[in-house]
């Protein structure tokens, strides 16, 4: 028993570190490079598949494997990063270790039948993991009663299902901690990148954009300046918590009115960058359905009636090959023209 024990402590042990590393160091890096693509999960499904076959063969030569070891890779590899991980979890262990033995056959299809089964119902906390571990192992003990009862093994096999549930706890544990340290840290990170008026990018965060996009291969944008016309005057008669208002509403019906792939930030007091990924043909009548959006809403919504609320917007083509900061300047000169022009008006350099 003493052989059994300290066997199945190393093995558990190994497991652990193996699992979560298996897990930490991906969710990290998808957590802060926010690079979370259908390949990456793919791959990270191949690799929780080949460490849960290296625990089965490490510890089922001694019969030491808890199943709950066995599991845990493919298990918070679903639960932190969804079905591609658990597919290819699957596919891969089973390639290597289905077959090998009835137990670990029998728990491991009723576990994940019951594990995803509950996933589908929208129950995916912890509790419906041990729930699906302690269902699978109730079926398969029970499909093996005459197996153990020759074998002498039930003693056995009830230490390993009560150590499995202990190991699962502790593994919880170990990757709430982490959840807790990444959320804090992702919370920085994006309060240092984010305008706290507005939510959308501030000037730090403008830059490390800018600089990203002229480093990539799309070189076909264009960059709006988009500015509050007549903004001083707004502070001065209602005050700055209404002009407040005002650009945090200005905000969000420009992000209410660009793609997910496009970007807006608050360049600096009422301004606004935007980069539109299309050409100018198609972010010209862009500009133009923000500019009579936020005329009409902001004069329709604002707490006092009679401001009419307008912006000035100036268009700009990054040109292929160029910096883009030409293209803001140039931007930022059609702004300019749009602002003598009249203001509340769309002008392209």
């Amino acid at each position: 028993m003493m052989f059994f024990l300290e066997e199945t402590l190393i093995n558990t042990l190994v497991g652990m570190c193996i699992t979560y590393t298996c897990i930490s160091v991906p969710f990290l890096f998808v957590k802060f490079t926010e690079k979370n693509s259908l390949l990456v999960k793919c791959g990270l499904g191949v690799l929780v598949g080949l460490a849960s076959a290296y625990i089965f063969r490490d510890g089922i030569a001694n019969h030491v494997a808890l199943f709950s070891v066995i599991i845990s890779p493919i298990t918070f590899g679903f639960i932190f990063f969804g079905y591609p991980v658990l597919i290819f979890g699957i596919i891969t262990s089973t390639l290597f270790i289905f077959g090998d033995t009835s137990y670990y056959d029998v728990f491991s299809v009723v576990y994940f039948l019951c594990l995803v089964g509950f996933h589908l119902t929208k129950r995916r906390g912890m509790a419906y993991v041990i729930i699906s571990y302690s269902i699978a192992q109730s079926v398969n003990l029970f499909s093996h009663v005459s197996a153990l009862s020759e074998s002498g093994y039930w003693q056995l096999a009830i230490a390993k299902t009560s150590l499995s549930l202990v190991f699962l706890m502790m593994l919880y544990f170990a990757f709430g901690k982490l959840l807790d340290l990444s959320t804090s840290q992702h919370y920085f990170k994006k309060a240092s990148e984010t305008d706290p008026l507005t939510g959308v990018s501030n000037r730090r965060s403008i830059d490390l954009y800018l600089k990203k996009v002229e480093q990539s291969e799309n070189t076909q944008f264009c960059v709006f300046m988009l500015d509050i016309d007549n903004f001083k005057s707004i502070n001065d008669n209602f005050g700055h918590p209404f002009g407040d208002t005002i650009i945090s509403t200005v905000a969000k019906l420009i992000k209410k009115n660009i793609r997910s792939h496009d970007f807006v930030g608050r360049y600096g007091g009422e301004e606004f960058i935007i980069i539109l990924n299309s050409s100018l043909d198609n972010a010209l009548p862009v500009a133009e359905k923000m500019r009579v959006i936020i005329q009409e809403h902001v004069s329709e919504t604002g707490s006092q009636e009679s401001v009419c609320v307008t912006v000035s917007v100036g268009i700009a083509e990054h040109a292929s090959g160029s910096p883009v900061n030409i293209a803001v300047a140039n931007a930022d000169s059609a702004l300019y023209k749009a602002k003598t022009g009249g203001k509340n008006r769309v002008e392209v350099y």
